[in-house]
């Protein structure tokens, strides 16, 4: 009976967790990192900040909570593009669907804060983000060979680097704006141009046939 009460008070405070990160991480998308206070956060819930110190321990905290809470939904939401056995190509046009997805939502002061005002948390994800998309990348460039959709002589490591270059580690300074490349527009622009260059005459068929989809995201 003990046990039983003990796994019922767990779920409960796991389960009151993840309303205060999904509620937090409105509130960051919205509002940016540094303008929400943990007041906001608390009032949102429509908790006392005392109750909420009972599942967070600081800001920091609850930022870290948010942060593996939107990493692990993204990375579940490539995951079962993955499970769903389509070919390469298929599978990197859902992908860059879900991307501009994430984009149109997607509020670039979360960004800046993040690099800002803590930059330790935001160095520990572009590591983590790097690492994903690295692998998605590889994975999804050697399927493609053996299917036939992709030339079998390019270098898929290091194209896969520069895909991290380009989706995570992103570059700023007088010639390149961060701002401009986030663009569903610019983000379409630059998955042609990488489709196009790795797809052989077979994969620029499919690539041909699939276009149209763009334009309905």
């Amino acid at each position: 009976m003990f046990l039983y009460k003990k796994c019922f008070y767990i779920c409960r405070m796991e389960e009151s967790l993840k309303t205060i990160v999904e509620t937090a991480a409105g509130l960051y998308q919205k509002f940016g990192l540094k303008s929400v206070t943990m007041d906001d956060v608390a009032h949102e819930c429509m908790i006392s900040k005392k109750t909420l110190y009972k599942y967070v321990n600081d800001k920091i905290d609850l930022l870290k909570h948010v942060l593996d809470f939107e990493y692990s939904k993204h990375g579940s939401s490539f995951l079962k593009i993955l499970d769903k056995g389509m070919n390469a190509v298929e599978e990197v046009f859902e992908i860059h669907k879900n991307l501009i997805k994430m984009l149109k939502i997607h509020n670039p002061a979360v960004e800046h804060d993040l690099l800002k005002y803590y930059p330790i948390i935001h160095r520990e994800l572009v590591e983590k983000k790097s690492e994903q998309v690295f692998k998605m990348m590889v994975q999804n460039m050697e399927k493609g060979i053996k299917e036939g959709l992709y030339y079998d002589d390019i270098d898929v490591e290091l194209i896969a680097k520069q895909r991290v270059i380009f989706q995570v580690q992103k570059i700023e300074n007088s010639v390149v704006s961060y701002k401009e490349f986030i663009k569903p527009s610019a983000v379409k622009q630059m998955f042609i141009y990488h489709l196009r260059a790795i797809c052989s005459p077979e994969g620029i068929k499919l690539l041909n046939e699939k276009r149209n989809e763009l334009e309905q995201n």
